[in-house]
């Protein structure tokens, strides 16, 4: 079928042109459509993937049958020969989308989910220490358990977490692990990518999670390809660290094999804000600045252009390799391979066949690759420099204007790439990142000199220890420039604008408009026709872009979203008018060797991958409140973040006293930035909006003191009502805090919604407080598999008994209530609908 497009395209580019004047435009269309077809091929196999994996299985049909009757009324043969193809472009997305979600949820090892396992494995590379070790191993053998049947777990690759302390296994060693076997999940909260996507990218297809050091055990060096090749990765880095201070060598191990793992955080967050995170993710760049730089070299030599060419593609794998086989790598690889192949072969006779021949190499094997944030990514940067550079070019950017050709070069690329990305960067990680175009026109070329010196750099540095000290001065001194120009740019004002995803519906205009405005240009069209196009054009896709607030802001029902932020309490509430209300914000906490419980590291990435994409995606983009129940860390510990990103009017606070660095770091941004600080106490009562009424009913003085817990009772309570609904949100209160609640009565306790308090401990949620608030709705926000085991079987039974519906947000993901003022309806991402 690819042989048929590509004949079509090829009769098609021969006759186009001198048909052109002397047909209408609809034929004009359908001429240009086949000179690109093999292109248009590719669109529709990734529109059927697209339909059954990521839209809806209506969707999909529908656009079969549309096309299908596109097909029936056409009368001209050829017009409906090519339609037919098309149709069955979109059918063998459709199937071969429908078998990869298939093999993906029919895997013969998904029964030892939550089972303790043995297996036997190599190391792929050094274990990285963030809260716990991580290493990633290719299983080769299971041990236990054993029942004679093919579990299909040999080769596939595990990440295995463990404690950080005692002898860790080195890379290419081979190791016996016990731990429990998890599969990576999908989403946990509305519309954020699942752990699966992320970990698919490392190859990841399991979890192993031991609960001691001492049960991952090495066996010494393994055998074969894969375990020289960690060694050899682990040799090279060992070498580099030696050389250069231990910053420059994490940035060099990242520019050159991806390895970031030992970046500090603060670091990793400006090269994000600064546009410039690429750089240490091995793709499609490095590998396009590696083949580039072959070629140069090889060019040099007197060899045919047939064996150049084939060492240059080897060069490629063999640093793919060097890289430790990613899929964002391999994929790169592919496409560089098939697109080579494919000018060479003499298939390729416009740029739009070449990429086609390179997205088909990569998705035909794997059709779900389509969905992820690399593959979209790297396709943009081609097809945006492909489209966008011409416009660029003819609007003044060019080598005759006076600027040297080199900067005309980098500065064209540069700008071309950020306004085909921001689109996808605000999609995938709800940012604008406006200094990118001159971050990146900096960064970039030195990027490129240091993966030439750096490679000869480290291969010195293991192999040859004298020469590596000149080469290493010439990075050292590349990796301040970028480390500074990188921190520059992220300390200039509004380097880092969070933005509202867009909908799929802006991005298909957004590359319609391009590609619209491609044509015009390349056809000559009068500047002010043009000038007047685009400016009709942006306006509707402002318009566009801006839908989902507008409905957001038209919405008349109140929300109350229970994020998943594992073992931690995070809410929202969202009521009419764009009015907001957010109630903790997540964190995390971790014990300390003497068995103390503390506050986990600031600015947490829970608010950072989280909280705020979730807040992001609802278009909350003002906070009219905050309220910190009290500050245990996994209650405060993501505020620092959320507070200095999000515009909050004021803060409610139980002013207790405690020592939590998150907690202090909250009350030091609230100074930073003037936000109105009030001490909760029962009695008070605020609004959001018009129609949502918020009540104090804990905690109030004297404090209750003498507990277990007297930061947890002393949580700030509140009762939220909408019409004829209330929600009660308890925060972590416990019996303590329940008795003095009944003591003022039960008229304000009672509640259609009830947060269970201290994520549904056997501490709280005593028979008289549940018979007193007799809710519709119980949600427990907790962490699957937390060392507390919350919830407790005990408030478990107490809730049902009462005959609430109980929802968990570490086996249902984040639940969101919605409700009018009278019916109540519920969703959550493992639950399907309920009403009441």
């Amino acid at each position: 079928m690819s042989a048929t497009f590509l004949a079509l395209e090829q009769e098609s580019c021969l006759d186009v042109r001198d048909r052109r004047r002397e047909q209408p435009a609809l034929d004009n269309a359908f001429n240009f459509l086949r000179a690109h077809s093999f292109a248009l091929a590719f669109a529709l196999y990734a529109c059927g993937v697209v339909l059954v994996a990521g839209a809806s299985t209506a969707l999909a049909v529908a656009a079969l049958v549309m096309l299908a009757l596109a097909a029936a009324v056409v009368t001209a043969s050829q017009k409906r020969k090519f339609l037919i193809l098309l149709l069955c472009m979109l059918g063998v997305g459709e199937t071969a989308a429908c078998a990869a979600l298939w093999r993906a949820d029919h895997r013969a090892y998904d029964r030892l989910e939550g089972r303790h396992v043995v297996i036997e494995g190599v190391a792929l590379e050094r274990p990285r220490l963030l809260e716990t070790a991580s290493v990633r191993v290719r299983i080769v053998a299971l041990r236990s358990p054993t029942n004679g049947v093919d579990t299909g777990l040999a080769g596939e690759v595990a990440l295995v977490t463990f404690p950080a302390g005692g002898t860790r296994p080195l890379a290419g060693e081979r190791v016996v692990v016990r731990a429990r076997l998890g599969l990576p999940g999908g989403p946990r909260n509305d519309g954020e990518p699942g752990e699966r996507e992320t970990l698919a990218d490392q190859g990841v297809s399991v979890i192993l999670v031991a609960h001691r050091a001492a049960d991952v055990r090495s066996l010494g060096e393994a055998q074969g390809w894969e375990a020289w090749w960690a060694r050899a990765r682990a040799a090279v880095a060992t070498a580099v660290e030696a050389h250069l201070p231990p910053l420059e060598a994490t940035v060099l191990e990242g520019i050159l094999w991806g390895d970031r793992g030992n970046l500090p955080l603060t670091l990793r967050q400006e090269f994000s804000d600064t546009g410039t995170v690429h750089v240490l993710t091995t793709a499609g760049l490095h590998l396009g600045i590696m083949a580039g730089f072959m070629a140069w070299v090889l060019a040099l030599a007197p060899i045919a252009r047939p064996a150049r060419v084939c060492v240059m593609l080897a060069g490629a794998w063999f640093y793919t390799a060097l890289a430790g086989m990613h899929l964002p790598t391999v994929r790169a690889a592919t496409m560089l391979t098939a697109g080579i192949a494919a000018l060479e072969l003499g298939r390729g006779r416009t740029a739009s066949a070449i990429f086609a021949a390179a997205a088909f190499a990569v998705a035909l094997p794997h059709p779900l690759v389509i969905l992820s944030p690399s593959f979209s990514m790297s396709f943009a940067c081609v097809v945006g420099i492909a489209l966008v550079s011409p416009i660029l070019a003819a609007l003044g950017l060019r080598e005759d204007c006076g600027l040297p050709k080199i900067v005309v070069e980098v500065g064209r690329t540069s700008l071309a790439v950020q306004i085909a990305l921001w689109p996808l960067q605000a999609l995938y990680f709800g940012a604008f990142t406006p200094y990118a175009v001159v971050a990146n026109a900096i960064v970039v070329p030195l990027v490129g000199l240091i993966m030439a010196v750096g490679s000869l750099f480290a291969v010195s540095a293991l192999a040859v220890p004298p020469l590596a000290v000149p080469l290493g001065n010439i990075v050292w001194w590349g990796l301040t420039l970028i480390i500074a120009a990188v921190q520059f740019f992220a300390s200039l004002p509004a380097a880092h604008v969070d933005l509202p995803p867009p909908s799929h519906l802006f991005l298909a205009a957004y590359w319609c408009a391009l590609a619209a405005l491609f044509v015009a240009v390349r056809r000559g069209a009068p500047w002010r026709h043009v000038a007047l196009g685009s400016l009709a054009g942006a306006v509707l896709l402002f318009l566009i872009y801006c839908l989902p607030g507008l409905a957001a802001l038209a919405d008349r029902n109140i929300h109350l979203d229970a994020i998943d932020v594992g073992q931690a309490d995070c809410l929202l509430i969202r009521a009419p008018g764009g009015h907001a209300m957010l109630v903790d914000g997540g964190g995390r906490l971790e014990r300390t060797s003497f068995g103390a419980v503390v506050a986990a590291p600031l600015g947490d990435r829970v608010a950072t991958r989280t909280v705020m994409p979730f807040l992001l995606r609802h278009w909350v983009l003002h906070l009219d409140a905050v309220v910190l129940t009290h500050p245990h860390g996994d209650h405060v510990g993501g505020l620092p973040v959320i507070l200095s990103r999000e515009p909050v009017d004021a803060v409610y606070d139980s002013a207790q006293q405690y020592s939590g660095p998150a907690y202090h770091h909250a009350l030091e941004v609230m100074d930073e930035r003037h936000i109105r600080w009030i001490r909760a106490l029962r009695g008070m009562t605020f609004d959001l909006g018009p129609t949502t009424h918020v009540q104090v009913l804990a905690p109030e003085l004297p404090f209750i003191t003498g507990t277990s817990s007297d930061i947890n009772n002393n949580s700030v309570v509140l009762r939220v009502t909408f019409g004829h609904i209330a929600m009660l949100l308890t925060g972590d209160a416990q019996s303590e805090a329940e008795a003095r609640l009944l003591s003022h009565g039960r008229t304000d306790l009672r509640a259609d919604i009830l947060k269970v308090g201290h994520h549904g401990s056997a501490y709280s949620s005593t028979p008289d407080f549940l018979a007193a608030v007799h809710p519709k709705i119980a949600i427990i926000s907790c962490g699957l598999h937390n060392v507390f085991g919350h919830p407790s079987p005990l408030t478990l039974a107490a809730l049902k008994a009462g005959g609430a519906q109980v929802y968990r947000t570490d086996l249902d993901g984040g639940v969101s209530v919605i409700s009018d003022g009278l019916n109540i309806h519920t969703k959550s991402i493992n639950v399907d609908n309920r009403s009441f």
